[in-house]
């Protein structure tokens, strides 16, 4: 490793050329051909896509769709079989990099590209750049260039092909306030925007028994985004200026973001299993027991198919009938500070192959995939941003998203740094920080000086690897 100490990541690198077999007890490796002779190609993909309304009853599950396109594909390459995957939210950060160091990975994988990079960083990816020779120019410059990351030999090249994006602004669930005579201490549609002091107000008039107006969770890394949504707002950041050497989240901008973020548990305004609730934020969404969240504006589906499951059960006034009306805004600041909005990008890659005809077949779906016409569909059923721009607008329909689009396109993005090699590695380290702060275990500043102190550890590679191989199932996630 060139003289540097062996971090994880460099641990992990190291293991296509050790024989990942070799950790793993000689895995036996798949079956190139099934027995009609046709190529073996596995999809693993996330839950992106519940339900399609142009597809009927074909798609109306999570998974339906990726079959359904699986059938469509082989129907034009019966050379081919693909055999699809879905794997749910907790299990995307641990199936699969158990399955790379077992050797075993799957041939495609369709998630997003904060995950894909560590693989990329591994050597355990094709680049594709083949994929998209010639039509470079119609994939979201944003998406794309999230996508191109720098190989061993210090060139950049596509890691994975882009499918969908999206961008988080902050949703609320409108009819908490209009039911109760409150709609004016909102932002208008006309200007979804709000003034630090109106988001304050608003808040406190929505606060009460069975009502804590901010939903997040730090149970997992999986919650970050929104909760970091308010450390955007007091100016603070996580990287600055591209320099991913130092995390900067620990600076008096973060603390007094993290401050505000206690004081407001302790005030009612968020849930208070913040620390513990996992996915079940969105239930209480759904519920009405949290009102405001940080999400994209794919959550209007997600409403749909939450009312069509018999989930919204929200009723503010008691008369019986559901409250519920989705209303996007842009996220708050506070005075002086710009919206910082971040900006996530899905894509496809493939596994490195051996085989030439499977990697040829691997290949060949994902240039179907990424095909404008399917990433259309991908786009219009998950609600979120197409990878290509000859799809279109498919939010003509929606002209409050078309806004809030419009709004969100000219915020600066915040910097992330999903796709530096130490990425997933320090994400997953800040939930317990956060949650010993809102738990009261430590003050704001101690809970950020310690996540900052082992993020350091991190980027200087004296971590022990061994943590890795004592349990495979916690190397990183979403």
């Amino acid at each position: 490793m060139t003289g540097f100490r062996h971090t994880r990541r460099q641990w992990l690198a190291s293991l296509p050329v050790l024989g990942l077999s070799a950790w793993s007890g000689c895995s036996r490796q798949r079956p190139v051909r099934d027995s009609r002779g046709r190529v073996i190609v596995e999809y693993w993909h996330q839950p992106m896509v519940q339900q399609v309304p142009e597809f009927g009853d074909e798609v109306k599950e999570v998974g339906d769709f990726e079959r359904f396109l699986a059938r469509r594909f082989m129907a034009e390459n019966p050379d081919i079989v693909i055999r699809t995957q879905c794997l749910n939210w907790e299990d995307l950060p641990r199936k699969v990099p158990i399955s790379v160091l077992g050797g075993r990975p799957p041939d495609v994988l369709m998630d997003y590209v904060g995950r894909t990079s560590g693989f990329w960083y591994q050597g355990v990816l094709e680049p594709l750049d083949e994929l998209v020779e010639g039509i470079e120019h119609d994939f979201q410059p944003r998406m794309f260039e999230a996508s191109r990351l720098v190989g061993s030999d210090g060139v950049r090249r596509l890691h994975a092909v882009p499918l969908c994006g999206w961008v988080q602004v902050l949703v609320l669930n409108r009819a908490a306030w209009d039911s109760q005579g409150l709609g004016d201490l909102l932002p208008t549609d006309e200007d979804p925007r709000w003034r630090w002091d109106q988001f304050e107000t608003a808040l406190e008039a929505i606060a009460g028994p069975g009502v804590t107006p901010l939903g997040m969770q730090c149970a997992s890394e999986q919650g970050d985004y929104r909760v970091l949504q308010y450390f955007w707002a007091f100016g603070a950041e996580v990287y600055h200026d591209r320099d991913y050497s130092r995390v900067a989240l620990n600076s008096p901008q973060g603390v007094a973001a993290l401050e505000w973020l206690v004081k407001a548990k302790r005030k009612g305004w968020i849930q208070s299993n913040v620390a513990t609730a996992g996915y079940g934020f969105f239930d209480m969404f759904w519920r009405g027991q949290t009102v405001a969240i940080p999400s994209g504006v794919s959550m209007r589906r997600t409403y749909e198919n939450a009312l069509r499951d018999g989930k919204i059960t929200a009723d503010f006034n008691g008369d019986g009938r559901v409250d519920m009306e989705v209303f996007y805004t842009l996220p708050p600041t506070r005075p002086e500070v710009p919206t910082t909005l971040p900006v996530s990008t899905n894509g496809l890659v493939v596994f490195r192959q051996e085989d030439p005809d499977r990697r040829e077949a691997a290949m060949r779906f994902v240039k179907f995939l990424t095909s404008t016409e399917t990433v259309g569909h991908y786009a219009r059923a998950s609600q979120m941003l197409p990878g290509r721009k000859s799809v279109g607008p498919i939010f003509a329909d929606q002209p409050d998203v078309t806004r809030i689009l419009d709004l969100a396109a000219e915020c600066p993005v915040a910097d992330m740094g999903a796709t530096s090699p130490s990425y997933y590695d320090i994400r997953k380290r800040m939930p317990p920080y956060l949650q010993s702060a809102f738990l009261g275990l430590k003050t704001p500043a101690e809970a950020l000086a310690g996540f900052e102190r082992e993020a350091e550890g991190v980027l200087r590679g004296q971590l022990a690897s061994t943590q890795s191989v004592g349990h495979p199932g916690e190397e990183s996630a979403q």
